[in-house]
């Protein structure tokens, strides 16, 4: 038999496991099962975005999982950070134990004394080290008379080591997923995680395209500075991308002040469902950039004006690019044809422009706006929008 079957169990089936979230969860049911008691438990791991500094898992008595919360850049300045226990785990202590209740109670971190007065006796907060030198962070609370025992604390201790190494691989793998969904889109990310990465792989594939452009960038992008540029072009894409990730389509990529979406049609019972969808986000794209204006208008900055072609067809789907370079996109001539309609949005003086083919599968009434010649086209094509 093992002499520690828990750290057996973080060595030979931890990693491979969804989630830092399902490690400490299944590290909690074994540590009870020793007799650990525990009231309450947490677990802090650093991440790799824009906004987010960390994230905590935290855990209470009877299986309940209260919650994944986000730790934004910039807490290190904060009371809330310089008043917890987490400070001084962070310049190099190996653990903080606070005792909750009894005679030798003591509570320097404000942060506790809810953990108290829910019926906690002890508390200890523990560095959990990392390759690069820094450290996650584990905290254990128990409500048993007398808080933990010495073996206890030594048993928590003698973990750290690890469960730092099992964490960091899980966080590793978490940091990987969300900077290819960032960066690539939620079904390109998922795809090159598992390894569809060979170029010229592809697939056919049906869906709603979606192509907006800003109209009037390059003329505003030279009466502008350019870190100006970046904050525009950033509250343009929060607005009429927030849209379409809400209504199950997936950005496929920002292409200068242009973004390419799609809804997938996987199948064709749906089309109804996700023409409804794609063209509602459409629209509210459209509310979105109407109070980005407004706030523009406040504080005398020029408007921005956009617009949006919608049409239905099949794409191939899939890895292009060099030996050296790839991305995932869709290319073919349905995506051809949706970026000609957006142009001629433009000249029409329309925020949303349909294809007949997404005319036909709409539920909304749709209004022509006549039949148009499109740059390599070879026939005149009617236009649509919305009435």
């Amino acid at each position: 038999m093992s002499p520690d079957p828990i750290s057996d169990w973080l060595l030979g089936h931890a990693p491979s496991l969804p989630s830092c979230r399902h490690v400490l969860e299944g590290l909690i049911d074994r540590l009870n099962a020793e007799g650990m008691d525990l009231h309450r438990a947490a677990l802090g791991i650093g991440v790799l975005h824009p906004e987010l500094l960390g994230k905590a898992y935290t855990w209470e008595r009877g299986g309940r999982y209260v919650g994944e919360t986000e730790i934004h850049h910039g807490i290190e300045t904060t009371d809330q950070y310089l008043d917890s226990p987490f400070r001084p785990l962070n310049e190099g202590e190996a653990f903080v134990r606070q005792r909750l209740s009894g005679p030798d109670a003591r509570i320097d971190y404000p942060m506790l004394e809810e953990q108290r007065d829910s019926g906690a006796t002890d508390y200890i907060a523990i560095g959990l080290p990392r390759s690069d030198g820094s450290i996650y962070r584990a905290s254990w609370t128990t409500d048993r008379p007398g808080g933990f025992s010495d073996a206890q604390i030594d048993r928590l201790l003698s973990l750290r080591t690890v469960l730092g190494v099992v964490i960091e691989l899980q966080s590793r793998a978490e940091m990987t997923k969300s900077v290819l969904n960032l960066y690539l889109g939620r079904e390109a990310g998922r795809r090159v995680y598992n390894g569809d990465i060979k170029r010229g792989d592809g697939e056919t594939i049906r869906s709603i395209l979606w192509i907006c452009d800003l109209r009037g960038f390059t003329s505003l992008s030279d009466r502008i500075p350019l870190k100006h540029l970046i904050a525009v072009l950033n509250d343009y894409f929060e607005a009429v991308t927030g849209p379409i990730h809400a209504s199950g389509g997936e950005v496929l990529k920002f292409m200068g002040d242009a973004v390419l979406g799609i809804f997938r049609i996987d199948d064709e019972a749906d089309i109804s469902d996700i023409g409804e969808r794609a063209l509602s986000a459409a629209e509210l794209a459209v509310a979105n950039m109407n109070i980005l204006n407004r706030r523009r208008g406040r504080e005398h900055k020029p408007t921005l004006d956009f617009g949006i072609a919608l049409h239905v067809g099949d794409a191939m789907y899939g890895n292009v690019g060099a030996h050296d370079r790839l991305d995932f996109t869709v290319i073919g001539p349905a995506v051809n044809l949706c970026a000609r309609l957006e142009t001629l949005a433009g000249s029409l003086g329309e925020k949303i422009i349909c294809s007949a083919e997404f005319a036909a599968i709409s539920t909304a009434e749709m209004r022509s706006v006549g039949m148009h010649e499109l740059k390599n086209v070879a026939t005149a094509l009617e236009a649509f929008a919305p009435a």
